[in-house]
């Protein structure tokens, strides 16, 4: 049986290189950065305990993914895998194969951390399966997008530009008309951070959802553990800043990540007076092209839900782009009546 073949071994020391080349290599587009060796120290930097492990079989390493410990009210705990874990899918190469895995990582997440509630993982698969005499629970809400919409660099400039809903197309001769200019930062600097987060908080107010920021910690441990290098190096983790200006002003800063085949629009923040110069769209066709010329195959325009970003799924869908889904939450339940009031719990927050 395969679930007899299968082990979870802690990984102890520094093996970042064959980590991030087993990522790169076996990774979908989307969401490899949270898989990389640097996300990881990233983790760490904001004060979580970080583990990572491997899923060996046959002396052969089959999977990656990094844990972190989350706390919850009343001293209660889980453990969480962001988009992990990472499958060689040339050997989980079916359904069955991928339900015996979460079988064995449901047992092991019971024998190795009794105190936790759950374990949550989120696998780059497309499809649920069935795990027998096991606890796996498919919660409907999800932490990282299931739905990302991304740009396939592959094609010309021209011929990206041509596929743009037109009136992309019209506000991107719009900004060029006005001068709308951008500069490149590897890092912000205090003072820069602090105007991003002004941008921040003009854009929450006018959003439909008030809390899409995370706060100023949070940027300056990303900028400290990814490198401002961008040279179309595809194992490991780079950050890029791209500034818009309109008549002088920064009117929008978006943020890039980038790693393996793909750039990453992770966050980005404007100002409501500047959005007739269109900017905001300038800017991500700016980060594609630039994206394009280092070499990078997808421009990740990060996460599409009708419901929940109705406005914003609309901006991103008239790039015309590809639409990746993944199949979301996969928990592995340990501690099961806690894990219903959890649930309960989160349920009964959201509706007031």
């Amino acid at each position: 049986m395969l679930n007899n073949e299968l082990k979870i071994e802690l990984i102890s020391g520094d093996e970042k290189e064959t980590w991030n080349s087993f990522v790169v290599k076996n990774y979908p587009p989307i969401g490899g950065f949270m898989a990389s060796w640097e996300w990881g120290n990233f983790q760490t930097a904001l004060g979580r305990k970080t583990e990572r492990f491997k899923i060996v079989a046959n002396d052969s390493v089959v999977g990656l993914f990094t844990f972190v410990n989350c706390k919850l009210p009343f001293n209660q705990l889980y453990g969480y895998a962001p988009r992990g874990p990472a499958l060689d899918l040339s050997f989980f190469n079916t359904n069955e194969k991928i339900a015996e895995l979460f079988k064995v990582l449901q047992k092991w997440a019971e024998e190795n951390f009794p105190m936790f509630i759950f374990i949550r993982f989120e696998p780059p698969i497309k499809e649920k399966f069935k795990v027998r005499n096991s606890i796996i629970s498919f919660p409907k809400y999800y932490v990282q997008p299931r739905k990302n919409l991304a740009i396939n660099l592959t094609k010309t400039e021209e011929e990206l530009l041509a596929e743009f809903h037109h009136s992309n197309r019209a506000n991107v001769r719009k900004a060029e008309k006005k001068n709308v200019t951008v500069e490149t930062k590897e890092f912000l600097n205090a003072e820069e951070l602090n105007e991003f987060f002004n941008l921040a908080k003009d854009t929450s107010d006018r959003n439909e959802s008030k809390h899409i920021f995370p706060n100023i910690n949070y940027f300056e441990m990303i900028q400290k553990n990814a490198s401002g290098v961008i040279n179309g190096e595809e194992n490991k983790l780079s950050i890029c800043f791209f500034v818009g200006r309109h008549e002088g002003r920064v009117g929008a800063i978006n943020m890039v990540l980038f790693f393996g085949e793909t750039a990453t629009y992770l966050f980005g923040a404007s100002a409501t007076v500047e959005l007739p110069s269109k900017i905001t769209t300038y800017l991500h066709w700016y980060g594609i092209k630039e994206s394009k010329k280092l070499g990078y195959k997808y421009y990740d325009l990060g996460g599409i839900d009708e419901k929940l970003w109705a406005s914003l799924t609309t901006f991103k869908r008239r790039f015309k782009g590809e639409e990746f889904e993944y199949i979301g939450n996969v928990d592995a339940v340990i501690k099961p009546w806690s894990y219903k009031l959890f649930n309960l719990a989160r349920k009964i927050k959201k509706s007031i």
